[in-house]
């Protein structure tokens, strides 16, 4: 005598998880919170990253003049980290959008 089961064998199998998916997932949930993006320039010296930690505004491209053909830059900026950047590399090497 046949016994019924409660499920078919094909939908106890396991969905396989796309890891791409599941990173970009993760990415998103975090630029969808309400905390406010910070700022991310480097205030460190030679041995660690510092921040300064203001509310970051300006979504920055920085183009490279080097001539070594490296591919831009884009940092997140408060405005004056934006300033400071323009004073040290040249305002036509950076382009600035709100976020």
């Amino acid at each position: 005598m046949r016994h019924k089961t409660d499920a078919p064998a094909r939908e106890q199998q396991r969905e396989t998880v796309d890891p791409f998916a599941e990173a970009f997932e993760q990415i998103a949930m975090g630029l969808d919170s309400n905390a406010p993006q910070l700022c991310e320039c480097d205030h460190g010296g030679e041995e660690a990253y510092e921040a300064c930690g203001r509310k970051a505004k300006w979504r920055v491209t920085i183009d490279c003049t080097c001539g070594e053909d490296h591919p831009r830059t884009v940092e997140i900026l408060c405005t004056r980290c934006l300033r400071t950047a323009r004073k040290d590399l040249g305002r036509e090497n950076i382009t600035a959008r709100p976020l």
